[in-house]
């Protein structure tokens, strides 16, 4: 296995360990805590778990299917917290197949994709993956945020931290 497969499969599975997490921190939260405005970004913890999940999927479909043709329409569903703790392995799931089908040449391959308001670009699948995986590295930092809010004690989600798990 190249060793740019190897980061990125260490690393979605990275990303898969801290949201795993920080969903188990929040599972015993009451449906008003998981919903208040805390003044985040996406403004309540359950919103910003549902921007986290619909960006990778949306970011799965694209290297799946291929480019932007596979853009969604449409606001993000309004899933509930029971659903993305539900679904969530399955999506990581995809990410680590479809890491470990693919070639060399198809984690370099340019593809063209575009973001809401933003238009089209082109950019190497590797840096899509690089992209999802910051993405929800940073919005999982505001529901950390969040949780102190609450009075809740985060988890640790720190990259060495996994590491340690290896």
């Amino acid at each position: 296995m190249s060793q740019l497969k190897q980061l990125l499969v260490a690393h979605t599975g990275y990303s898969a360990w801290g949201t795993r997490r920080v969903l188990e921190v929040c599972a015993p939260l009451t449906a008003e805590q998981l919903d208040r405005e805390l003044g985040a970004s996406h403004s309540s913890i359950l919103r910003t778990f549902r921007h986290i999940y619909d960006g990778e999927r949306v970011w799965l479909q694209r290297l799946v299917e291929g480019g932007s043709n596979s853009l969604p329409s449409g606001p993000a569903p309004e899933h509930s917290f029971e659903f993305l703790v539900q679904s969530w392995p399955e999506l990581w799931r995809g990410y680590r197949e479809w890491l470990e089908s693919a070639s060399d040449d198809d984690l370099t391959e340019v593809q063209s994709t575009m973001l809401p308001d933003e238009g089209d670009f082109s950019v190497p699948r590797w840096q899509i993956v690089l992209h999802a995986i910051n993405h929800s590295t940073f919005h999982r930092g505001q529901i950390v945020s969040m949780l102190r809010a609450l009075g809740v004690q985060p988890p640790n989600t720190d990259l060495t931290c996994y590491y340690a798990t290896l």
